[in-house]
């Protein structure tokens, strides 16, 4: 899941928060960790957006919600997050939605996602 390096930053920025966010959520401290994510995803961090959705859609410490994970795939897609749109695919190819699976997969391919075509074709 998330990765990064510093695990005591105090500091308001989005980048510091998404590190110490991804720190907390290494060590099992969800709930901070996840109010981090948060802030540093709504300051427009594309990694914090989609460690957020990524959360939220695995339902790994919060409760499992679609929508809200949905939110904040689109959020980072509309930056240009290739991992984004393919996860979102996923996502929805796990609920067996394959028309929105494909759509998905397919704006991953365009934002430059290497896995995406091959998920493609298996679709096919």
């Amino acid at each position: 899941m998330p990765t990064a390096s510093k695990a005591t930053s105090r500091s308001g920025d989005p980048r510091e928060m998404l590190e110490t966010a991804c720190d907390l959520y290494e060590t099992g401290e969800r709930h901070r960790s996840m109010q981090l994510f948060k802030r540093a995803a709504i300051a427009g961090v594309i990694e914090a957006q989609v460690n957020l959705a990524n959360v939220y859609d695995a339902g790994d410490g919060v409760r499992r919600n679609f929508e809200t994970a949905r939110y904040w795939y689109k959020r980072a897609i509309s930056q240009g997050s290739p991992e984004a749109a393919y996860n979102l695919a996923v996502s929805y190819l796990n609920r067996d939605n394959f028309r929105w699976a494909r759509h998905w997969l397919l704006v991953a391919e365009q934002l430059g996602d290497e896995d995406a075509r091959e998920l493609l074709e298996g679709l096919v």
